[in-house]
């Protein structure tokens, strides 16, 4: 037997008081509970960029004290302590005013101890800390000069200062003239990005950056270079975005041709305006393309690009473009970019077609044992063509002089088609691609794919009502179909499978029955007790499959 997990209730969990003698007093040593806290081990500390300490530690602790220590021998003098420490939050813990170093102490690291005690715990003590006393400068007051960029004004100036605070004194002054901030930035144009640029303080502790982000800059990060210096920067200052304006445009356009050839190139031609202080104005300069594919909103970049242009003064433009990849349509918009939203705000489509040659590749057409035809394979090997392509599976009964559709289906993503249907006996099978826009009609190669019907013709189990453990006899015939008529199918093996009752699973008694040139099989099996027995057609590459009805055994 394993051994009892049951633990013992709380209430049997006592405290008990032992009395010691000692010098004629009498003690109490109060054994407590387990406490909560006993396993805890995880107490930090960090110095804040107001010179207090910060100190990680439960909050329900009884009693702290933080000392600063000379150094870390053993008798080293403490140089300031406080028991003044105020939990504000689960595990936190800040001292209420910043440590005082005695007069002439030097700016460097200092040792921290930290003494506390926990409930139900005695006083326990942690190490492994250090205090900064050192200078600590920042940035503060940052500001852009504008609130947004725009098309035609991208340029942008941010603005701040530092300042030093001295912990011997407790004052926060500018920093020195020449002090390096570095300023991190996340952008958006058309994809996320990062830069970091450094600016340089002046007599007065001020900066100011001059940029042009052409982006929108969502956010960012401010602190001073402290590299080669006895200072500790303070947390990073946060920098305000600066939205980049986008423009409204209209565009028109049309192409030359409807139809061509692939490799063939058309010719786009139209008219873009953009929306002003004094209505729709032509839009000169804009930089103008031509895709395949219809933009979306997520797009940064052209997709399927066969052209490209720049509107003129008077925003017309006209280029070629070369419709090889084209679907049916060609779509104009504006290549995106902070200024200039995805295509899909705002974008013109015309109608061209340009059915293209392809192969198939990964061409597989099978017909398993339970009469299930799937064909797989490819439309292109290079995966040019678009998604959704019609494909049928057809099947010839004469040879290939006439042809029936069987299923129909689409390619998905990556120019790959799936086909399921049920097959014949014996048939012609090939994939046909119907012309599209996209892709010429085409027909795949014909494979002949067939496999021979199988039954059980009999199927008896004697005696009927064996004694349980004691032997019975499983027999019968097994036949195939050939050229219409049923003859005996020798020299296949058979499985037998057992159901006991109330059971919801079929387990195989044996796989190895094996047919004589009759048909005939006959096998010595146990009766394990009542339940069901059937037996099954181990198929091959060549036989469809075929099983018994289940027999219910009423062993005695």
């Amino acid at each position: 037997m394993p051994r009892s997990t049951r633990r013992l209730p709380h209430a049997f969990v006592r405290a008990a008081a032992v009395f010691a003698l000692s010098a004629g007093v009498i003690t109490p040593a109060v054994i407590h509970a387990p406490a909560a806290h006993a396993d805890w081990d995880s107490t930090t500390g960090s110095t804040l960029d107001n010179g207090r300490y910060h100190l990680v530690l439960p909050s329900s602790a009884l009693w702290v004290k933080v000392s600063v220590l000379a150094s870390t021998a053993p008798d080293a003098a403490v140089l300031a302590s406080t028991e003044a420490i105020t939990s504000d939050s689960y595990s936190s813990w800040t001292p209420d005013e910043p440590f005082a170093l005695p007069e002439g102490t030097a700016l460097g690291d200092y040792p921290v101890r930290v003494e506390y005690r926990l409930p139900g715990e005695t006083t326990k003590q942690w190490t492994g800390g250090t205090y900064s006393y050192r200078p600590h400068v920042g940035v503060t007051g940052l500001s852009w000069d504008r609130a947004t960029t725009t098309y035609e004004q991208r340029k942008v100036v941010l603005s701040g200062r530092t300042t030093l605070w001295n912990p011997a004194t407790g004052a926060r002054t500018a920093a020195p003239e020449g002090t390096k901030v570095e300023v991190k930035l996340s952008l958006y144009d058309t994809a996320y990005r990062s830069q970091t640029l450094t600016a340089t303080t002046g007599a007065d502790g001020t900066f100011t950056l001059p940029m042009t982000p052409n982006a929108t800059i969502s956010n960012g990060s401010a602190s001073v270079v402290t590299t080669g210096t006895v200072n500790d920067p303070d947390n990073a200052a946060y920098v305000p975005g600066v939205q980049a304006e986008a423009v409204i445009y209209r565009i028109s356009s049309d192409v030359n041709k409807y139809r061509v050839l692939a490799g063939t190139n058309v010719q786009v031609s139209g008219h873009v305006e953009r929306y002003t202080a004094g209505g729709w104005k032509p839009f000169p300069g804009a930089p103008v393309v031509a895709t395949g594919r219809e933009p979306n909103y997520s797009d940064a970049t052209p997709v399927n690009q066969l052209g490209s242009g720049t509107s003129s003064a008077t925003g017309t433009f006209s280029f070629s473009a070369r419709a090889e990849y084209s679907t049916d349509k060609i779509y104009t918009f504006l290549r995106p970019s902070a200024y200039i939203q995805p295509g899909a705000y705002a974008f013109d489509r015309t109608d061209i077609a340009v059915p293209q040659q392809f192969s198939y590749g990964q061409y597989a057409i099978t017909l398993d044992e339970y009469g299930r035809l799937v064909a797989k394979g490819q439309l292109g090997s290079s995966g040019y063509c678009a998604t959704g392509e019609p494909t049928t599976l057809q099947a010839s009964l004469d040879g290939g002089l006439t042809w029936r559709n069987l299923v129909s289906g689409r390619t998905n993503t990556y120019c790959q088609y799936t086909l399921n249907s049920w097959g014949y006996d014996s048939a012609l099978y090939r994939v046909y691609h119907p012309e599209t826009n996209q892709l010429v009609a085409k027909a795949g190669t014909a494979l002949k794919r067939a496999r021979t019907a199988t039954r059980f013709s009999a199927f008896t189990i004697s005696p009927t009502q064996p004694v349980v453990n004691g032997k019975m006899t499983v027999s019968g015939t097994v036949q195939r179909k050939l050229n219409g008529v049923w003859k005996p199918l020798g020299g296949v093996k058979l499985t037998l499978v057992y159901k006991p009752k109330g059971d919801t699973k079929w387990y195989w008694v044996t796989k190895d029955i094996t047919t004589n040139s009759y048909g005939n099989f006959s096998y010595r099996a146990t009766a394990y007790g009542d339940g069901s027995w059937a037996l099954y057609l181990n198929t091959t590459g060549s036989y469809f499959y075929s099983e018994t009805n289940a027999k219910y055994i009423d062993a005695r």
